[in-house]
């Protein structure tokens, strides 16, 4: 405080904290900050240069907001003052103050000693009432010293009255240290000093003062400022002067600064307030103001006040109160876990998640360590990725959850190291995320990949997929190789332009055809290309599918591609040696001068008798046996002398099997007597046919206890005997491919499918009549997709003899048949849930 008198002066500054609780535990988005040493001079170099880690107050990083606030304040100030913190009472002092320790020799070995250690004998009073305020709560509020010091080279004796304040966190009776000013006060051992030198010791001490300093009489009225309060409120010194203490606080400020200042008056109780000043410009500043009232030795009373402007700190504090909440709302309403870990591994705070995952309450965790909490099994995973967070480096991996989590988990983890301005890591923030689905969905992803690779592998072909937005195209290694492209990412167009120019419209127009909206999307071509390294011809077979949005648009078209220019060339070899062989026919024929005409003619019929030849041959070796092999079995049956069964019944059966061979033999001889390549085309019932094909395997059937469902099969025009061939061949697989834990079910079902629906079944062409969809279905083995189109190749076999006996033939027939019978036929089947056969057969007028 300022006191003026008529002929002398007294200055007395007492100073007081008290500063909003700091938060010891560190947050995640705390950054070391040393700007409190800023503009603190040699002393405030030394305590940046210190190593403190072996000291009571421990790393400067470390040190507690109301330790730096009141540092910062001391080492800005011109006043000498020092600082005695904690229990070990350690001291910290600013520039002003070195003189009083340079004449013992004690600057600046002194800066981090314990007070009574630090100070010169003559200072040991103000060391004893430190010590007694730290350790025993007694209250002292200021001591006079003598002090010796050395000023322009002359050695003098100087009076000062040391002032203390506490410096408390936000508990009342906790002090975590003691603030001391030392104001000069040699001016009033003189008995009169003149005003003129009052005012020149003002102007040269308090005027320079750091902090804002007014002296008011007890009426509020305003008899003196230094420079820094005018400064503060962006008034003058003469404005100021005539302004009252209570028109500069806010008004919301303005009750309880008043009930306080008049109990100071009162009761001589200084205090401490933090308030709101309006600045002449209508701006807000918050400051720390300590009140004192002294008496003159007139008895007159007069109020000092002394303001520290801590709108930034205050501004800072709330943006941090809010941050703070803000960010736990985040932590709570985010699902994942987030917690933070000290330097020594210990959980310092964590978020609802991570209690709810670990099923603790409260802080139960904090303080721990890592290892005490998950246990050293859990610990063991987790450390090496924890060294290398604690290294300096952000560390991210996947893991299994431990059991302790109740259950089965996958997460993903992200350590975040938390460093200081000198890049020490001094905790880690952890980003845990659940991501049990994901890793679920892409372990099968991946594995599903890796049977589809294994396949595309097998079969040799290439893969593409054209994103029919940008135009670009990603293809496989392999199809790059088979095209002769440089990259793997290549516009849809250079690779288009590889096709041989006579192939090309034909087969782009396929192409952009499954594009367009409407379609069924498939995409098939068989096209030349001139290879893009080597310059040679390919021939390539490729396949492909379109993905359309619910809009219909078409958004991605994918597939694979097969090199078969050796089969082409083989085909094309055998059908040269054909053609060779023709010509030389031709020649004998025309050296035996016969008629060319009825040569070729004969030639025609000859190989057409060939194909049904072979069928003759397979229907006799395979269908007229099972009416025989019955008759065989019945005849045995009768020859028993023991047998129980109806003699009659099994001669019954007998003659049923003999003319159902003699009708199979009639069958056979009329079609051994078709020369003409034209079929003989017949009204047939398919439900018949395929009643008398069940049968024959009534035997089997029974033994099997398998049940046959026939629904809706229709009449049509066909050669009887190869549609009696095509159901027996499906029978006959669908009883032998079976579950042997299953009865055998067997579905033929049929309906009629229009010309236009015809195009959602195939892009072969198609009669301009309707077709018959039959399906036939059975609940056997099954076989996988990739065998669709095997199973259809002559002689070709899924198993091997010893397990199912067969020549691999019986499939082949049924697409002959088929297409003979100008329709087409395909198959669908999964491993153990049976398969299912489409055939489609044109409906032909009667007369055709």
């Amino acid at each position: 405080m300022l006191l003026f008198l008529n002929n002398c002066w007294f200055i007395k500054i007492t100073l007081s904290f008290g500063l909003n609780q700091i938060k010891l535990a560190v947050q995640e988005d705390q950054v070391c900050d040393y700007s409190f040493l800023k503009n603190g001079g040699e002393a405030g170099t030394l305590i940046s240069q210190k190593d403190w880690s072996t000291t009571p107050v421990g790393d400067l990083e470390k040190w507690p907001d109301n330790l730096r606030t009141a540092l910062g304040i001391m080492l800005a100030s011109r006043v000498p003052m020092f600082i005695v913190w904690g229990r070990e009472k350690t001291f910290f002092y600013n520039d002003s103050f070195r003189p009083f320790l340079a004449d013992s020799g004690k600057h600046p070995d002194s800066l981090g000693k314990a007070i009574k250690i630090a100070l010169p004998p003559e200072w040991q009073l103000a060391a004893d009432a430190v010590a007694d305020r730290i350790e025993e709560g007694v209250y002292k509020s200021e001591t006079n010293i003598v002090s010796s010091v050395v000023r322009n080279g002359t050695f003098q004796q100087v009076y000062l009255t040391v002032g203390y304040s506490v410096i408390s966190n936000n508990h009342e009776d906790t002090i975590d240290g003691i603030f001391a000013t030392c104001i000069e006060n040699s001016a009033i051992i003189p008995d009169v000093i003149a005003s003129s030198s009052v005012r020149s010791h003002l102007n040269s001490v308090v005027m320079q003062s750091n902090a804002g300093i007014a002296q008011a009489n007890i009426q509020g009225r305003i008899v003196e400022v230094n420079n820094r309060y005018c400064q503060m409120l962006g008034y003058s010194r003469d404005e100021i002067l005539k302004m009252n203490l209570g028109e500069l606080t806010h008004p919301e400020d303005l009750e309880l600064n008043m009930k306080m200042l008049q109990d100071c008056i009162a009761n001589g109780n200084d205090f401490l307030i933090t308030k709101r000043y309006i600045c002449r410009d209508g701006s807000i500043i918050w400051v720390n103001n300590s009140i004192s009232v002294v008496m003159d030795a007139k008895g007159e009373k007069y109020i000092t006040a002394i303001a520290i402007d801590i709108t930034a700190e205050k501004e800072k504090e709330e943006k941090l109160q809010a941050s703070e909440a803000h960010l736990q709302l985040l932590r709570d309403t985010v699902p994942a876990m987030i917690f933070y870990l000290d330097h020594e591994q210990r959980y310092v705070t964590y978020n609802s998640v991570f209690r709810e995952w670990f099923s603790i309450k409260g802080d139960e965790a904090v303080g721990k360590t890592v290892m005490e909490f998950l246990g050293e099994a859990a610990y063991a995973k987790t450390l090496p990725h924890l060294e290398i967070a604690y290294g300096g480096q952000q560390e991210k991996y996947e893991m299994f959850a431990p059991s302790r989590m109740g259950v089965r988990r996958w997460l993903s983890i992200v350590y975040t190291p938390h460093k200081d301005n000198r890049e020490k890591v001094i905790g880690l923030i952890v980003h845990a995320t659940d991501i049990t689905q994901s890793k679920l969905s892409e372990i099968a992803l991946r594995e599903s990949e890796s049977k589809l690779r294994s396949a595309v592998e097998v079969a040799q072909l290439g893969t593409w997929s054209l994103d029919i937005a940008t135009g670009i195209s990603t293809v496989s290694e392999r199809h790059a190789a088979m095209f002769g492209l440089s990259n793997t990412l290549v516009p849809s167009e250079d690779v288009r332009a590889l096709i041989k120019p006579s192939d090309y419209k034909r087969v782009t127009e396929a192409f952009f055809a499954a594009q367009k909206t409407g379609s069924s999307g498939k995409y098939e071509a068989e096209y030349r290309i001139i290879h893009g390294l080597s310059g040679q011809e390919k021939v390539i077979h490729a396949v492909g599918q379109t993905d359309f949005d619910e809009t219909g648009k078409a958004l991605v078209i994918s597939g694979t591609t097969q090199d078969i220019t050796i089969q082409r060339e083989l085909q094309l070899a055998l059908e040269s040696e054909v053609d060779v062989r023709t010509k030389e026919l031709a020649v004998v024929l025309k050296e035996l001068k016969g008629t060319n005409a009825e040569l070729e003619q004969s030639n025609n019929a000859l190989k057409h008798s060939n194909e049904e030849l072979a069928q003759f041959a397979y229907v006799a070796s395979h269908d007229l046996q099972e009416p025989l092999r019955k008759i065989q079995i019945f005849a045995a049956m009768l020859q028993e002398v023991s047998s129980k069964r109806d003699p009659k019944t099994i001669i019954e059966k007998i003659a049923f099997s003999a003319a159902r061979m003699s009708k199979l033999i009639s069958d056979l001889l009329a079609f051994s007597r078709l020369i003409q390549p034209e079929k003989s085309l017949q009204t047939i019932d398919l439900a018949e046919i395929t009643q008398n094909v069940w049968r024959d395997f009534e035997l089997a059937a029974t033994e099997k206890k398998a049940e046959i469902s026939i629904e809706n099969l229709p009449v049509i025009q066909a050669v009887g005997l190869q549609m009696n061939q095509l159901f027996y061949n499906l029978v006959s697989n669908s009883l032998k491919f079976i579950n042997p834990d299953i009865a055998p079910q067997i579905k033929i079902s049929s309906v009629l499918v229009s010309h236009d629906d015809m195009v959602k079944f195939t892009n072969s062409p198609l009669l301009s009549v309707n077709y018959y969809h039959i399906s036939f279905s059975d609940n056997g083995i099954g076989f996988e997709k990739d065998h669709e189109d095997q199973i259809f190749e002559i002689f070709k076999r899924l198993h091997v003899q010893t397990i199912f006996p067969g020549s691999g033939i019986g499939l082949a027939l049924c697409r002959r048949i088929v297409m003979n019978h100008q329709g087409f036929m395909y198959a669908e089947s999964q491993v153990g849930q049976g398969s299912t056969f489409h055939i489609f057969l044109p409906d032909l007028p009667s007369n055709q």
